[in-house]
């Protein structure tokens, strides 16, 4: 393992999850690391996903306990070697002229911040993709009240203040950011983005349609992570009530709850539900464009705490948004502005169902939804509007 080169000012990224790795944030990080080494910033990655490492500027991949751990407590021993692994090559290797970036995986990453700050004097910005403790509350993983919860907004308090800056991906983030940790740290925020450029071609054209089984019947899809933070209980029951009408569910990718609807397809015999893996990012285009409505879904009091980067595919593909959430949340405000797609309180399954059914039996409704879906994200985001702010952040920041 080298150390790094004698460039003054180094910018490296901490980050777990890198290329090539499928899920958002490794998708979204190796974007921005690609497009920072583009416009000629020194950067260098520091990451646990195993892979090849021959790239236009430095990797260095720690090793993993995956393949002996599972679920929560591996998440845990893997993020637990990534800290040590990443803080032991710091201390060794970095200088004076470097900064961090730190993306927030695992949530305690964040604390080599501070203690670089301390030992050698390194600058850092961090990315807060969801609000931790607060995100493993409302998911049982932790309790509400105690000393547990107490001692982790502390010690996340104390990596905000001390950063050059931290990024959240939306303004209702930063509000609760600073309920949680106090009002004494910089926010900035800049969303997520579509990872590839996506097609907006009709479904009945699409090959994957075809090979699914759906490119002639009303489709509506959702894709990426299937996590703890989202409501797929919803969904599920819509699917159930909906099992005799001609219309499809097509579950694409995976996560924490993938094994829950397998289990509910197999206890209801669901044959209206398609559950397919992540897709590769080459195919990713295609995957997109292959339903009629795609769904985005928030387990209650998250919508704060989280922006499912999936919003802007949806968008991207010029797809309509059938959103899973809070009438007042910032997401819902943005689809019923822009008309691009239809809420639904969470829980509220008949709500869902009555939605499904209307869309489905009036196309005419859903091409205007689409057309200004795809016209939204050309407004308002994009992989060079994000990358370009994250630019103009480390330079006022002055770390690049």
């Amino acid at each position: 393992m080298t150390g790094p080169s004698t460039q003054a000012k180094e910018l490296i990224i901490l980050t777990e999850h890198f290329w090539p790795s499928t899920g958002a944030t490794a998708q979204l990080v190796s974007d921005l690391v690609d497009d920072l080494h583009a416009q000629g910033c020194c950067v260098r990655v520091l990451t646990s996903t195993p892979g090849a490492s021959s790239s236009s500027y430095p990797i260095h991949r720690f090793s993993t306990s995956s393949k002996v751990s599972v679920g929560i407590v591996g998440k845990l021993i893997d993020g637990l070697h990534f800290l040590l692994g990443s803080t032991y090559w710091l201390l060794r290797y970095s200088r004076s002229g470097h900064s961090l970036f730190i993306v927030s995986n695992p949530p305690f990453i964040g604390l080599v911040g501070p203690l670089l700050s301390l030992l050698r004097q390194l600058p850092y910005v961090f990315l807060l993709q969801d609000i931790f403790p607060r995100s493993a509350v409302l998911t049982g993983v932790l309790p509400a009240k105690g000393p547990l919860s107490w001692a982790w907004r502390q010690l996340l308090a104390l990596v905000l203040n001390g950063s050059r800056a931290t990024v959240v991906l939306s303004s209702s983030m930063i509000s609760r950011c600073r309920q949680e940790f106090g009002e004494h740290s910089r926010l900035v925020s800049i969303p997520n983005w579509a990872v590839v450029p996506v097609s907006s071609s009709a479904k009945s054209l699409n090959p994957l349609a075809k090979e699914w089984g759906v490119d002639s019947v009303f489709t509506v899809q959702y894709s990426g992570n299937f996590g703890r933070l989202h409501d797929i209980l919803t969904i599920l029951e819509a699917a159930r009530l909906l099992a005799d009408r001609p219309l499809k569910f097509v579950f694409v990718g995976g996560g924490a709850k993938r094994s829950q609807i397998q289990a509910y397809c197999q206890a209801y015999g669901l044959a209206n539900v398609i559950l397919q893996p992540y897709q590769p990012r080459e195919q990713l285009s295609t995957s997109l464009s292959a339903c009629d409505v795609a769904l985005v879904s928030h387990i209650s009091g998250s919508e704060d705490t989280v922006a499912p980067s999936k919003f802007y595919g949806i968008l991207a593909s010029s797809r309509p948004v059938l959103l899973i959430a809070s009438e007042a949340c910032q997401l819902a405000r943005m689809v019923n502005q822009a008309a691009c797609g239809v809420v639904v309180q969470q829980g509220d399954v008949q709500g869902l169902v009555d939605a499904l059914l209307t869309l489905a039996a009036d196309p005419q409704r859903v091409a205007a939804m689409s057309e200004r879906a795809g016209a939204l994200y050309q407004a308002q985001f994009g992989r060079d509007r994000s990358t370009a702010a994250y630019l103009n952040l480390f330079r006022q920041c002055h770390m690049v």
